[in-house]
C-alpha cells in the first residue's frame, strides 16, 4: 500500500503530537513509531512538555489542528496548559494502568480519551483523523474547492484502510459512505485526475 506524502502535505491542516519522554527519544519504539507514522501523517514527537507546548502554540498561530497523544506519566503537567486551546480537540492518553487517572481525567473529560493498548490507539486516532477531513471536505466543498475537497476524501478512505480497521462494521460501513461521497462529487464536478492514495 503506498502513501503519497507530497500530496499529503499539500492537503492537511493537522498535526499529530505524541508527547511522552520515551516515545519522544530518536530510536526508542521506532517500529511502533513507524506505524503510527503510516496513518497519521504528519507526526510530531516530544520528550518534555515544554517543548511540546511551544509546537502546540505555534500550530494554534498557524491555524492547525492537533491531534494530541500523551504518556499518564506527562498527561498532569502538560494537559492543564493546552486543553483550553481551540486548536487541540482530542487528547488520547496512552497509559500502562486507566484506572490511576480516572478521577483526574473528570475535568477534562470532554477532550480526552484513555488508552492502555497502542492497537486500540491508533484505530480510535485514524477514526478521529478520518472523521476530522470528511468535515473538512464538506467545508471546502461548500467553498468551492472541489479537488480539496475530493483529496481529503479520498485520504479519509486510504485511512480506514490501513488502519486494518475494516473487520469493523462500523468502518465498512463509514468507507461505504465515502465511497458514494466521492463519486458523487466527481459525478457533479466532473473531477478528472488519479487517486493519490493508491492501496496496491
Amino acid at each position: 500500500m503506498a502513501f503519497n506524502v507530497t500530496y499529503a502535505d499539500t492537503l492537511h491542516q493537522h498535526v499529530v503530537t505524541w508527547v511522552d519522554q520515551f516515545i519522544g527519544e530518536v530510536g526508542d519504539n521506532e517500529r511502533m513509531k513507524e506505524r503510527f507514522r503510516r496513518v497519521t501523517h504528519p507526526l510530531y514527537t516530544f520528550v518534555d512538555v515544554i517543548s511540546a507546548v511551544k509546537f502546540i502554540e505555534e500550530q494554534r498561530t498557524a491555524g492547525k489542528t492537533v491531534f494530541l497523544i500523551t504518556s499518564g506519566r506527562l498527561t498532569r503537567e502538560l494537559v492543564p496548559q493546552v486543553y483550553d486551546f481551540p486548536c487541540v480537540i482530542t487528547i488520547f492518553i496512552y497509559c500502562a494502568k486507566i484506572k490511576d487517572y480516572i478521577e483526574w481525567a473528570i475535568d477534562y473529560i470532554q477532550k480526552m480519551l484513555m488508552f492502555d493498548f497502542d492497537e486500540d490507539l491508533l484505530i480510535r486516532l485514524t477514526n478521529e483523523i478520518a472523521n476530522y477531513f470528511e468535515e473538512e471536505a464538506k467545508t471546502y466543498e461548500n467553498n468551492g474547492n472541489v479537488g480539496h475537497a475530493n483529496g481529503l476524501l479520498e485520504w479519509a478512505d486510504w485511512l480506514y484502510n490501513d488502519a486494518s480497521t475494516l473487520e469493523q462494521a462500523s468502518c465498512k460501513a463509514i468507507r461505504e459512505n465515502i465511497r458514494k461521497r466521492l463519486l458523487k462529487l466527481k459525478t457533479d464536478h466532473q473531477i478528472a485526475h488519479p487517486n493519490q492514495f493508491n492501496n496496491q
